[in-house]
């Protein structure tokens, strides 16, 4: 995950070393997330604390010229995917579970990027977010804390459901150890192996 709120990341030139770094000590590696032979960048908040598009087209444009790299931005403003290849959401469209409409959140995400796609002759990625529940309320400083109920692994399976309505390209998981947020899948004497056996499940029923 590319953290764009870093200190060290803050500003056309530190964004394009590090960049240029990741991709040259790490993108061929096996071990580094790739999809249909591209290496793939995860970016966060790229229009947080003052970013804006035309600076992340001037750092592609010299990191990656020839989108030889996939960049999914995280986000739900379509227009990153004027630079992007597609979006994410690391909050997993956490409201659509609160208000149970999280497979109307996540299909609408789907339209937009097919409306874009259609405009513009393009294939943007929809990468569906899934949430086993989240609680920040105890990050020490943090405002604007909430909390996402597990409810026994309901909340987690609700959001899978929605994700795999939306016909998603990818689905990504919010997350595997971010203990502190409390939006765990790892195994752990709570919950046991519980998060990983519904993700074998709902990952066999999407591809098999």
């Amino acid at each position: 995950y590319f953290e764009s709120d870093a200190p060290a990341l803050q500003g056309l030139n530190n964004i394009v070393r590090q960049l240029r770094y990741i991709l040259t000590t790490y993108a061929n590696s096996n071990y580094f997330f790739h999809w249909h032979g591209k290496p793939v960048i995860f970016f966060w908040n790229p229009l947080g604390n003052g970013r804006t598009l035309a600076l992340w087209q001037a750092v592609r444009s010299q990191v990656d010229p020839h989108n030889a790299t996939i960049w999914s931005a995280e986000g739900v403003d379509t227009s990153l995917l004027n630079v992007f290849d597609g979006l994410h959401l690391f909050s997993a469209a956490y409201w659509g579970i609160l208000h149970n409409n999280i497979a109307a959140v996540d299909q609408g995400f789907r339209a937009k990027i097919n409306a874009f796609n259609q405009a513009h002759h393009t294939q943007k990625i929809w990468a569906a977010g899934v949430l086993p529940g989240y609680n920040d309320t105890k990050v020490p400083g943090r405002k604007g804390t909430y909390i996402v109920p597990r409810n026994n692994g309901a909340t987690y399976r609700m959001s899978w459901n929605g994700a795999l309505s939306s016909s998603p390209d990818w689905v990504t998981i919010t997350t595997f150890n971010e203990w502190f947020e409390g939006a765990m899948i790892e195994p752990s004497v709570t919950y046991g192996t519980q998060y990983l056996d519904i993700t074998q499940q709902f990952a066999t029923r999407w591809h098999g």
